[in-house]
């Protein structure tokens, strides 16, 4: 423990990044001890000072950190440095501010500043080295924008006068109305012109700036008004009227509404007030002789556990009897396991289907199911990829029966599994409006007896006239069936142009699980992906990307075209790669999302000049030599660092 009745020797070193210092004294034979350690890094601002400067702020760090003993000491304390400079401190020079505050501070202790060599004070140019103290010193110096872009508004330009000026001379109807308001003209002419007015070489018309006759000039003007921060990629009428503030030309109207209807940012962000909508395409029954002969089927799944079970199978008669078959199953349920329950609960009773039209399931339209197909002589027919009104009959059934088990359920949600052949029945012996009779008659050809009558039938018909009246009854039901497609198809009154191959489409957006940091803030739609193949009237097959795991034949209704004209001009450039060190690099624009893989974090990039269909996945280190600050300002906000 230090003793206050003896003289301390605070011995003080400083390097490029820290203070070291050691407390002293001696002992009974004269030799130091030490009695305390000191070491402290330097700020980066306190790294740019001279060397006197932090030798001497090592020394303020001592007697600050050591006060308690050396403030007011009964003996001077003998302060060891190897710069030989701090000993001419007390002779009077020049200060700077904070030399004199710590001159301030310095004169309230009793010290002698003596030199001693480096190789003498191991200890604390030791401390003032210590390798955690060199954290970030080297990009203490580096180049720094002081003021990034994100902090500036871009406003449009005001340096456009001089290029009026240059370009007005070429434009005929500039020179006519500079001529006839300088010499007046006739009276009709000087009457005509008085909305025009000339301000320093320039044409005004109405107090707004008439701008030559210049295509590119114009777009300019139309870009700064529509795609810069500051006007937000307003509307057509919205950007006019900003326009229309300052400038005018002939047509304006006619190019601004070009322009913005070019626009690729507003066409995959914005809401689309005008989806495509095409007409409905309802399932024929061609060639339906037999009940369950077409069936659609699907799932009702996360179901509470009922006896086991948490899903239902629906099996619908798609194009006879519009009869239902409910099956009890798990969610996790395969295609071996699908097919096993459709043996056990429809083909005992109906035999095999000729077509089976169901969603992208994977019990549905795995390998094995098609293969089975393949072999029974079964058409598989899966919709396109999240377009449930293909199956848009089942997914009314799955509503039905949701609403029957939330009446007979209410309060036992456990023994919903109970309550299915209610259900069927319930809905096979109710007639069916698009038939004309219920789903039991057009199975069995008569009405089930759910309910004890008070009196008995007595007439009973024939076998013959049961069998002619089923088959008049089938007849007719088929008969209606078509009339309702017809019906529907004549009911569309929209307007629809088909896409062709090679054209360019937006999808929509909604539906793809893309690792967007944000869904909110993702964009509406993904693209431009070109039409490969047209499969049917409202089928398309696109080109997407090879690491996005989606089914890639969409309906018409997820689909909008892209446009592109000369007023905008190319939304995207396609810029070639610069080559660095015998290297291609494409810069990148943004990182727009992450997923962490067993091989670490992957980025998904966004390129400059390059439509977000082009983006692609990226390791860190493909990152890091020329968009390390664009990867720390993503890292920094999502908290991965």
């Amino acid at each position: 423990m230090p003793d206050v009745d003896k003289p301390f020797v605070v011995e003080s070193d400083a390097s490029q990044w820290a203070t070291g210092a050691v407390l002293r004294q001696r002992d009974a034979n004269g030799d130091l001890h030490p009695c305390a350690y000191l070491s402290e890094g330097f700020t980066e601002a306190e790294r740019n000072y001279e060397i006197y400067d932090r030798e001497l702020l090592g020394i303020i760090r001592a007697l600050k950190a050591w006060r308690h003993y050396l403030e007011g000491s009964g003996h001077p304390v003998t302060i060891l440095s190897d710069h030989k400079n701090l000993t001419y401190w007390r002779n009077p020079q020049r200060l700077n501010r904070r030399q004199a505050r710590w001159a301030l501070f310095l004169s309230q202790f009793d010290i002698q500043l003596v030199h001693t060599p480096g190789t003498a004070m191991v200890q604390s140019d030791a401390l003032s080295r210590r390798p955690d103290h060199r954290q970030g010193a080297e990009d203490d110096n580096v180049e720094r924008t002081m003021l990034p872009d994100n902090l500036f508004v871009r406003l449009v330009d005001t340096r456009l006068a001089p290029k009026f000026r240059h370009l007005a001379n070429q434009d005929r109807l500039f020179c006519d109305a500079l001529a006839a308001i300088h010499h007046n003209g006739p009276p009709p002419i000087r009457s005509a012109l008085t909305d025009w007015q000339e301000k320093d070489g320039l044409i005004f018309y109405r107090d707004r700036c008439y701008v030559p006759a210049d295509e590119s000039l114009r777009r300019d003007l139309i870009q700064q008004h529509h795609d810069s921060p500051a006007a937000g990629h307003p509307g057509k009428f919205k950007t006019l009227e900003l326009l229309r503030r300052s400038y005018w030309w002939p047509g304006m109207y006619a190019m601004v509404s070009r322009y913005v209807e070019g626009c690729a940012t507003c066409q995959q962000h914005k809401p689309n007030t005008h989806p495509t909508t095409p007409p409905p395409q309802p399932i024929p029954a061609d060639n339906v002789t037999r009940p369950f002969q077409n069936v659609t089927m699907d799932l009702i799944t996360d179901l509470p556990e009922s006896h086991g079970y948490d899903s239902v199978l629906v099996v619908v008669d798609h194009g006879l009897t519009k009869g239902v078959i409910f099956a009890p199953c798990k969610k996790t349920i395969d295609a071996i396991g699908t097919a096993a329950l459709y043996h056990r609960h429809v083909y005992r009773r109906f035999g095999l289907p000729s077509k089976i039209i169901s969603d992208r399931g994977p019990q549905f339209v795995s390998n094995v199911t098609r293969e089975l197909g393949r072999l029974l002589g079964i058409t598989l027919s899966p919709s396109t990829a999240y377009h449930p009104q293909t199956d848009g009959q089942t997914e009314r059934v799955n509503q039905e029966l949701e609403v029957y088990l939330r009446i007979f359920c209410e309060g036992r949600s456990d023994e919903w599994a109970e309550h299915l052949v209610d259900a069927e029945v319930a809905h096979n012996q109710r007639i069916h409006s698009a038939r004309n009779a219920s789903p039991f008659y057009l199975m069995m050809g008569y009405e089930p007896t759910l309910i004890p009558i008070a009196y008995p039938k007595t007439n009973a018909p024939t076998v013959q006239e049961r069998l002619a009246n089923l088959q008049k009854a089938r007849d007719e039901a088929l008969a209606a069936h078509e009339l309702a497609r017809h019906v529907m198809r004549d009911r569309f009154k929209g307007k629809f142009t088909q896409f062709k191959k090679g054209q360019k489409v937006w999808l929509e957006g909604k539906n793809l699980q893309l690792a967007y940091a944000s869904r909110k803030l993702a964009p509406k739609r993904e693209g431009p992906f070109v039409i490969t193949e047209v499969l049917g009237p409202v089928t398309y097959r696109l080109e997407l990307p090879k690491h996005w795991r989606v089914h890639p034949v969409f309906h018409a209704c997820f689909l909008t075209p892209y446009k592109e004209n000369d007023t905008h001009g190319p939304n995207y450039t396609r810029p070639p790669p610069d080559l660095i060190d015998g290297e291609e690099e494409y810069e990148v624009e943004a990182i727009v999302g992450h997923k962490t893989t067993r091989g670490g974090i992957r980025y998904q990039i966004k390129w400059k000049g390059y439509s977000s269909a082009e983006n692609t996945w990226e390791p860190e280190s493909a990152l890091i030599p020329n968009a390390k600050e664009i990867l720390q300002q993503y890292k920094k906000a999502k908290k991965l660092q």
